[in-house]
C-alpha cells in the first residue's frame, strides 16, 4: 500500500507542475493587456530571439573564417616542409645515382681497358704464330 502511496505523491507532483505550466502560459494569454501591448511584446521577444540568432550566426560565420585561416596557413606550412624534404631527397638520389654511375663508369673503363690490353697480347700472339706457320711453310718448300 506504501508504493501506491508514492506513485500517487510522483503522479500528484508531476500534475502539479504541468498545471503550472499550463496555467502560467493562459494568464500571459489571458493577461488583461491590450491586443495591440501583447503584439508589440510578442514583437518584441521576436526581434530579440532573431538579433539574437544573428549575432549567433556571425560568431559561427567568423569562427568557421577563423579555423579556415587557420587550417590554410597550417595546410601551406605543411606543403612547404613536404616540397623542402621532397627536394632535398630528390638530390641526395641525385647525388647517389651519380656517385654510381660514376663507379660504373670506371669499372667499364677498367675493363675495356684490360680487353684491350688482352687484345693487343692475342694480336702479338697470333702475329707471332703466323710468322711460326710461315717460317715452317717457306722451310718445307725448300
Amino acid at each position: 500500500m506504501s508504493e501506491a502511496v508514492g506513485t500517487n505523491k510522483g503522479g500528484l507532483l508531476l500534475g502539479l507542475v504541468i498545471g503550472g505550466a499550463v496555467g502560467a502560459i493562459t494568464s500571459l494569454l489571458l493577461a488583461p493587456k491590450a491586443g495591440s501591448e501583447l503584439r508589440e511584446d510578442l514583437s518584441n521577444t521576436y526581434r530579440t530571439f532573431n538579433d539574437k540568432t544573428s549575432q549567433l550566426a556571425s560568431a559561427v560565420g567568423q569562427k568557421t573564417q577563423d579555423i579556415i585561416s587557420t587550417v590554410s596557413d597550417k595546410t601551406q606550412d605543411i606543403a612547404s616542409v613536404v616540397s623542402e624534404i621532397v627536394s632535398e631527397k630528390t638530390q641526395e638520389a641525385a647525388s647517389a645515382v651519380s656517385e654510381k654511375t660514376k663507379d660504373i663508369a670506371n669499372t667499364v673503363s677498367h675493363q675495356a681497358s684490360e680487353a684491350v690490353d688482352k687484345a693487343k697480347e692475342s694480336k702479338q700472339l697470333v702475329a707471332e704464330s703466323l710468322q711460326a706457320v710461315k717460317s715452317n711453310y717457306q722451310n718445307n718448300q725448300h
